[in-house]
């Protein structure tokens, strides 16, 4: 017997292996409505969207679906043709490749972040300053990844203060896929400093941060949100493009540490 899906199960079999194949959280018990909001947004962002997305979903009645990871590997899910309706990268480099394509309607500068030097909580290696990671105390200090937005950033920082090269050559450099994995390997203590963003440490029980990296020294960290061309089409993706600039959703955003772009 032939079996006949309607074409609106069809829709909800292939978002479903869309979500679960981008890893995105709580679809294998829920699934996903029809008209769905599908959230992308960068892994640093991944707590104080999950607190807009449950505000939102109390005050609308509707769903959201959140996806979080590094923005390149979003990017290019988007770029790939994913049923996305709105995106929040980490850097404009990765927005404006979205944008130069033709796939988002709307762009708008949303959030600001900084850079910070971190060890794990007691600092073994007593390091005091970013020269300190030539020490010999130093055996490894973690960065995001060469093409995520914190990893570039971190390049960035270390290539200003004459160390990459330096870095390099000895091999000390351990890349963590995201920003997320870069904390938690320091967390653990299995690198002996590492940079992320001030987000990410003060979110962080497992870290101390030990100074704050000059603003000049690397490219600006804004964070955009992109309305997609697939949210046109869904009826709750631009109100909830809308609610993420907010004075509400700024707020949660402010209790994380991130700091407004307006």
């Amino acid at each position: 017997m032939k079996i006949v899906m309607k074409p609106s199960l069809v829709f909800l079999f292939a978002l479903m292996s869309w979500l679960l194949l981008l890893g995105c959280g709580g679809v294998e018990k829920n699934v996903p409505e029809e008209n769905a909001a599908i959230v992308l947004a960068a892994a640093s962002t991944v707590e104080a969207m999950n607190e807009i997305v449950d505000q939102f979903e109390l005050q609308t009645g509707t769903q959201v679906v959140l996806c979080s990871g590094a923005s390149n590997g979003l990017a290019r899910q988007i770029a790939a043709g994913s049923p996305a309706n709105v995106f929040v990268s980490a850097n404009q480099q990765w927005a404006d490749a979205i944008i130069e394509s033709g796939i988002a309607e709307e762009s708008t500068p949303l959030l600001t972040n900084r850079l910070v030097l971190v060890v794990p909580k007691g600092n073994p290696a007593r390091v005091q300053q970013p020269s300190d990671l030539n020490s010999d105390e130093v055996r490894r200090i973690a960065i995001a990844g060469e093409n995520v937005p914190a990893g570039i950033y971190a390049e960035q920082v270390l290539r200003k203060l004459g160390l990459y090269e330096t870095l390099v050559s000895v091999n000390k450099l351990v890349r963590g896929s995201d920003v997320r994995l870069t904390l938690t390997y320091i967390e653990r203590g299995e690198v002996e400093a590492g940079i992320v963003y001030a987000t990410d440490a003060k979110n962080s029980d497992g870290v101390e941060i030990v100074s704050e990296f000059d603003p000049q020294s690397h490219d600006a960290i804004v964070y955009p949100v992109l309305l997609l061309n697939n949210g046109i089409a869904n009826v709750m993706a631009k109100p909830f493009y809308e609610y993420l600039k907010s004075d509400e959703a700024i707020r949660v955003f402010e209790s994380h540490g991130f700091r407004p772009a307006r």
